[in-house]
């Protein structure tokens, strides 16, 4: 969510810009890669610090944009050690075996659309095992994409009996599932 500054607040901003080069500079930390981690703390402060007459009263506005500018950073520092930014990635294209020369894509696995439907063969199998006749017919129907009223008009039956062919059909097929 953002929030526009106020003009008394940007002239505030803008009259203590120099914290957030000072704050890096103290920081040993470089313009180029950090300025964007730390401004918009530094802005925040300002917000907050320009909104409440409390801390203006209690705090020098230096005190609340390092803080703040300290807190980013931190944050930063945190998202930049999760391991998920730590992962090896390595190319498909990459060697494995140098005598080989065996490539990555060779070795890794792509889907298998043969083994997938061998399974949906089995799985149906084993759900048409628990149905009676007319709820593998409509449920198949079902499954090769019909309409509940298109298998009502192809079996010659009424939609509330189709509605019920699948309701119990679908529910042996959950616990089946479940098992």
């Amino acid at each position: 969510m953002t929030h526009e500054l106020t003009m008394e607040q940007q002239d505030f901003a803008s009259e203590h810009h120099n914290l957030v080069y000072a704050f890096l500079r103290d920081k040993k930390l470089g313009r180029d890669d950090y300025y964007d981690v730390v401004v918009f703390g530094y802005l925040r402060a300002v917000r907050q610090y320009c909104s409440r007459e409390d801390l203006r009263q209690r705090y020098a506005f230096s005190t609340i944009a390092r803080r703040k500018m300290a807190d980013d950073l931190c944050a930063h520092y945190k998202a930049q050690s999760c391991p998920k930014r730590k992962a090896v990635t390595v190319s498909l294209e990459s060697v494995i075996n140098r005598g080989d020369m065996l490539m990555m894509s060779e070795v890794v696995a792509g889907p298998d659309h043969r083994m997938g439907q061998f399974e949906a063969e089995l799985l149906w199998d084993d759900i048409s095992g628990l149905l009676t006749k007319p709820q593998a017919e409509t449920l198949r129907m079902r499954v090769d994409g019909f309409s509940t009223r298109e298998i009502a008009c192809a079996r010659r039956s009424p939609l509330r009996e189709i509605e019920d062919l699948l309701s119990s059909a679908l529910s042996a097929a959950r616990e089946l599932c479940m098992v």
